[in-house]
């Protein structure tokens, strides 16, 4: 399961449209690394500028987000990883830096053994079941997580 957190001023990712485009972009990204959609989470938090203190102090307009991942970890491919940031800073940076947005981000790597779906427990990694469990998941889930626009 990867699960975005992302944490923005009031004044920031103000648009539905942007975090849908976020949302759908998320999905493409782990898409190309071989998850099925329905492993990826998005979820947006407006944090007010009374409650967010960076070095002490209030801090701007700002995105920043906590993308975990449970399904999949890097462990210390350090290429992967470099790949997969360039990936979110390509999604990201058109809603943010390029608007003079602050962008920070860090992810948070959990063993995929501690991960459950409704009681079950994923196929493994890039295991030759994956494409066929995530399939039966697909069917099975379908009409519990429908998505709405």
């Amino acid at each position: 399961m990867p699960l975005w957190k992302v944490y923005h001023s009031e004044d920031a990712l103000t648009d539905k449209a942007d975090k849908a485009a976020i949302a759908k972009g998320a999905v493409e990204i782990y898409r190309h690394f071989g998850l099925p959609d329905f492993y990826v989470h998005v979820i947006f938090e407006t944090v007010s500028q009374e409650d967010n203190y960076t070095s002490g102090g209030r801090h701007s307009t700002f995105v920043i987000m906590e993308l975990v991942h449970i399904a999949r970890n890097y462990k210390g491919d350090t290429a992967r990883a470099k790949l997969f940031k360039d990936k979110v800073d390509q999604l990201m940076m058109p809603f943010t830096t390029d608007k003079g947005i602050h962008l920070e981000y860090a992810v948070v790597e959990g063993p995929a053994a501690m991960w459950r779906i409704d009681g079950v427990d994923p196929p493994e990694a890039f295991g030759p079941e994956e494409q066929e469990q995530a399939e039966i998941n697909r069917k099975i889930l379908a009409d519990k997580y429908q998505t709405t626009e």
